[in-house]
């Protein structure tokens, strides 16, 4: 195991005599963790202030009603009263934070624009409106969710070019910013809408700002929602349409068809001339922001608009790919970062099974009631056990109002995609506890198979210890606590959370800790069956390293690797065929299907530390706690509130 001694040799000079002396391996692996989290910051910090020369500003705004709306600002240092820059204001989508953005600042800002990010209002670190400032109003009747604040706050700064403020919004966020650019044309030069076709009710009939709307090809919010999912209908909305030509009286069937890449030029109402555009990149909804062709769409999209910024050689849209980009590197910060606090707790995880606080955790040996590995019950076991998660997935009823007939809406304080991943858990539960019950019946009792023998035991006699459970609960914290600690450290530095992809992770607000106690017992059902199957397929260990890791291995990926063949086939048969499968149509399925990812990580990692653990205690009880506490962590961080108590 790590902590065994490794073949790596320092010398000391003591009383000038030199010893030699072995690096363990557990010292190896923090010296690595630590390096790793050392070059994620570098890479981090270095490429969103473009290397010293943007400066970058943790904000939180206070809106009218009291609330606060956590911005980030990208300032180049080039940018002063006597030299203005553009400014753009970028929304992230639903359920989302302002990391998602990060991309898109950094390409920005380094070219000379002034970026604000924001998590908007009740998502991330933002608070949920406790009034009416942000919400619907305008003539747009969208809300701002945040927008007024930000917007009555940058206004006054003397470094910006009021005559080109640039709004974008991506999904949730497009539709934010539309509806402010419709209440404030007088102020805004350029409204970019990513991934969302909406464009303000119909009754509004003046548009007087340069617009640019960028769909992918692989859209699957889009593709969803279009007729006969075809990549190319949701352009041809007569909304849209109307915007394009200015022209809100002919009949929608007598409007012209919309081009690709073609530059309309209308007349506003106030007499001066705008354009309007329509790019469709190679990319889905979810991944515009980390996709190298909708990347440099947006950024050529904005530069030509504004004239600041476009790359060398790049004179129109055919050019686009010419458009150098770095933001990849900061993403490889993000991917370090992440794999910085998993080591970090997989360090503390093993450290502190041997440490005398702890000693007492490790129980008696496990008799192994399982299966025999490799027979036949053995096989079948493990090929129900990976085929339920993702059979349960995505059946399409992933109800969020009632779960088996009983209504749990009121059970919520998060929105979105949460509330249906922890039914999909419930259900799962449901199902593993069955096929445990009746292996317990069929298979496990003959062979031994009790209370104690599947790691419910709290002590080495019969007798219940209370202590064993808090002492439990305090392994986890600081397993757990060591990974939040590095996070906290690592934010106090780059001013920002983390975000790959889909998968997002930042340290709880003060305000989200009855959020993450509730959750923390929502999760419960879904980690403690966990445990109790592993015990069916012999995966309680000898005690060897290599056994440990074995079956560390074997589980994780039984109870993520099917949920990742699944998104593998999802996001395959987007991107190649555009369309969307249709079990993925219900209950919009398309987002949670392209969701997966962060399951796979949030449960994937709490899984292999929970059974790591549980063979190194020989109980259930201090793994499951440290897979709580990890797993609770990563769906309540960021998600969207809806409120914070009941």
């Amino acid at each position: 195991m790590w902590c065994e001694p490794f073949k790596l040799k320092y010398y000391v000079i003591k009383k000038g005599e030199i010893k030699m002396k072995r690096i363990s391996r557990m010292s190896l692996a923090l010296i690595l963790v630590l390096l790793m989290f050392a070059t994620s910051l570098v890479l981090i910090i270095g490429t969103s202030t473009s290397w010293g020369k943007v400066e970058i500003t943790d904000l939180n705004l206070v809106t009218a009603d009291g609330d606060k709306i956590h911005t980030l600002l990208y300032k180049p240092k080039n940018a002063t009263a006597e030299n203005k820059a553009p400014l753009a204001i970028i929304a992230h989508g639903g359920s989302d934070m302002l990391e998602q953005a990060s991309g898109y600042a950094i390409e920005l800002s380094r070219r000379g624009y002034v970026v604000v990010t924001y998590d908007y209002a009740a998502q991330a670190s933002s608070d949920v409106p406790t009034g009416d400032s942000e919400g619907s109003s305008g003539v747009s009747g969208y809300a701002k969710r945040g927008l007024n604040t930000i917007w009555n706050t940058v206004k006054f700064f003397n470094y910006v070019d009021m005559d080109h403020i640039v709004t974008m919004g991506h999904s949730g966020g497009g539709m934010h910013t539309v509806g402010f650019a419709i209440d404030h044309q007088d102020e805004i030069f350029l409204q970019v809408n990513l991934g969302m076709n909406m464009y303000g009710p119909s009754s509004v009939t003046e548009h007087n700002f340069n617009f640019v709307n960028i769909l992918g090809d692989s859209d699957e919010s889009a593709l969803a929602r279009a007729v006969g999912d075809t990549n190319w209908s949701h352009f041809q909305v007569e909304q849209l349409k109307r915007i394009f030509f200015n022209d809100y009286e002919t009949p929608a069937e007598e409007l012209p068809e919309l081009i690709l890449n073609k530059v309309y030029t209308v007349t506003g109402t106030d007499g001066k001339t705008y354009t309007r555009t329509a790019y469709m990149p190679d990319s889905c909804h979810a991944y515009y922001l980390v996709d190298q062709d909708a990347v440099k769409t947006v950024i050529y999209a904005i530069t030509s608009q504004v004239g600041l910024g476009l790359d060398e050689g790049v004179n129109s849209y055919d050019d686009y790919k010419k458009i150098s980009t770095v933001w990849q590197w900061h993403d490889i910060g993000y991917f370090l970062e992440l794999a910085s606090i998993v080591g970090i707790m997989a360090i503390v995880a093993v450290s502190l099974v041997k440490k005398k606080v702890f000693t007492g955790l490790e129980l008696q040996p496990l008799k192994n009631v399982g299966f025999k590995k490799f027979s036949w019950q053995w096989f079948v076991a493990l090929g129900i056990l990976v085929i339920l998660p993702p059979a349960l997935y995505a059946t399409g009823e992933l109800p969020q109002e009632k779960f088996l007939g009983i209504p749990v809406s009121r059970l919520w304080l998060l929105e979105g995609n949460v509330s249906a991943w922890i039914c999909w858990q419930w259900l799962l539960s449901l199902v593993l506890f069955a096929f445990f019950i009746i292996y317990h019946f069929t298979y496990g009792k003959k062979h031994g198979g009790d209370f104690r023998s599947y790691g419910f035991a709290t002590s080495d006699t019969k007798k219940f210890d209370i202590s064993y459970l808090f002492k439990s609960l305090l392994y986890g914290l600081t397993v757990v606590g060591s990974g939040y600690l590095l996070m906290a450290f690592a934010t106090h530095y780059t001013q920002q959370g983390l975000h790959i992809a889909t998968f997002m992770l930042r340290n709880i607000d003060a305000n989200r800790t009855f959020i993450f106690l509730i959750y923390f017992l929502f999760s419960v059902p879904y980690f403690l069956s966990s445990s109790l199957v592993a015990r069916t397929l012999g995966l309680n260990g000898d005690g060897t390293a290599k056994t440990t890791m074995k079956n560390v291995c074997i589980f994780t990926a039984i109870a993520v690797g099917g949920l990742f063949v699944l998104w593998v086939v999802f996001v395959t048969v987007l991107n190649v065929s555009n369309v969307i499968l249709p079990m993925f149509k219900v209950r919009r399925l398309y987002i949670l299907g392209i969701g997966i990812i962060p399951i796979v990580i949030g449960i994937g990692v709490g899984n292999a530390l929970n059974v790591y653990v549980s063979q190194k205690t020989n109980s259930i009880w201090p793994g499951l706690f440290t897979a709580l506490l990890w797993g609770t962590w990563t769906i309540t961080a960021t998600t969207a509130v809806i409120k914070y108590v009941y």
